[in-house]
């Protein structure tokens, strides 16, 4: 359930991305892998969290018209899945993941365009349907559910790790993570997105 009042979000926006890149967080996410992706995750979302906000702002305060009614006659697809979704995606696939591991100025990249992302994407909820904002959940879980499905049998049949910069067997936990934390959200939302659409 969202909040009428959006300045909540700006400011657990910022804890959220204060505890995912303070110096500490980069320490455990450099040799941690499961620490690594759980921050990664904190970081986009709570910056989707500063761009809810932002939306709420502009919208109240008569800003930016055209990019707002754009995102609402696109029902927020474009800038949450489109180009959010892709600039989060890329950091994982296995070259520029593991580059953001080992050298820090990529690492300092890839949190930038995590915020970036972040804030495009939560811009882009604000424009979403009832309907939209459970399928994109859905599909998030789901995706995830999926990869961790994937990396499970990659690291333990054919002990194949995609992120060399980490060990296998973090590979096989991380896996093991994301699946635990997955099964139940997109369980959720595959029903709430069905009530949405009013079929039962």
């Amino acid at each position: 359930m969202e909040l009428k009042d959006k300045k909540p979000y700006l400011f657990i926006g910022f804890a959220m991305i204060i505890a995912s890149i303070n110096p500490f967080s980069l320490y455990l996410a450099n040799i941690l892998e499961i620490i690594r992706v759980s921050f990664d995750m904190m970081l986009v979302w709570g910056a989707g969290l500063i761009g809810i906000w932002l939306a709420d702002y502009m919208f109240l305060k008569g800003i930016a018209k055209s990019l707002l009614s754009f995102n609402f006659t696109t029902r927020g697809l474009v800038l949450a899945w489109g180009i959010a979704g892709s600039l989060t995606c890329y950091w994982y696939f296995p070259g520029p993941f593991d580059m953001s591991v080992i050298s820090s100025s990529i690492r300092f990249l890839q949190i930038l365009s995590f915020i970036i992302a972040g804030i495009i994407g939560g811009i882009g909820w604000y424009g979403m349907t009832n309907v939209w904002k459970s399928i994109s959940m859905f599909t998030i879980f789901s995706m995830m559910a999926s990869m961790a499905e994937i990396y499970l049998e990659m690291g333990t049949y054919y002990e194949t790790n995609l992120y060399p910069a980490y060990s296998t067997t973090q590979f096989v936990d991380t896996a093991y993570f994301l699946f635990a934390m997955a099964f139940a959200p997109s369980t959720f939302y595959m029903v709430k997105w069905l009530k949405d659409l009013n079929l039962f």
